[in-house]
């Protein structure tokens, strides 16, 4: 008779944020599941933290315009729809326009999301967001490679449905040849003063200021 099989019970995200964990690596619970993360690279850190700057300016600027309350936040905390009681997720950027909450320890409804890919974690880096992108209030998701210069932006479109293929397919939304363009976001040497020339049209779409445009 085999040996009776034992089954490790799911841990739930209020155990998940209740856990305190050693060192400083980045911990996330993937269907019950806790996944550490790779500790980023100086590429990735850099990045992070400029086009955060570039996103805070760029809402603040849209805040003193027209009022609209939007901020940017760093390993922003997202529980995804699917099974929330078992999956807390980590994105580098988000970007939420929702009023702030000190005791929720999460944001509820991204706009925008941003993750710096990794040579060893890409694959589970995409397959987070994806998950992320079923979220009603995500309308953008935008990866940047830490390795090159190369920027990936999912868009839904009017009728919120996602594109068949990103904007940057194929190749990426590269850096112009110093003409200007806001796709110079995608670049190591953030920000820089054209990177705010252009601002969202929308709190959801404050990705238009960092990223190419598709009719360009």
């Amino acid at each position: 008779m085999p040996p009776a099989r034992r089954f490790t019970p799911l841990v739930t995200v209020e155990d998940f944020l209740a856990t305190e964990f050693a060192g400083e690596a980045r911990y996330e619970l993937v269907d019950g599941e806790v996944v550490g993360q790779a500790h980023p690279s100086p590429a990735h850190s850099a990045l992070q933290v400029e086009l955060g700057a570039a996103l805070r300016e760029a809402l603040r600027d849209r805040a003193r315009r027209d009022g609209t309350r939007c901020r940017a936040l760093s390993e922003a905390g997202i529980r995804p729809q699917f099974d929330p009681t078992h999956n807390y997720r980590v994105a580098d950027l988000a970007v939420t326009c929702e009023p702030f909450d000190p005791d929720v320890s999460f944001t509820v409804a991204p706009v925008l999301l941003v993750e710096i890919l990794s040579p060893t974690e890409e694959k589970a880096q995409r397959a987070k967001l994806h998950v992320c992108a079923a979220m009603p209030s995500v309308r953008e998701i935008l990866f940047l490679d830490s390795r090159i210069i190369r920027a990936e932006l999912h868009r839904r479109d009017a009728d919120g449905r996602w594109p068949v293929a990103p904007l940057g397919a194929g190749g990426g939304l590269r850096a112009g040849a110093g003409d200007g363009r806001v796709d110079d976001a995608a670049g190591r040497a953030l920000p820089r003063p054209r990177l705010l020339s252009r601002k969202a049209e929308r709190p959801d779409e404050v990705s238009r200021c960092l990223t190419a445009e598709a009719r360009a």
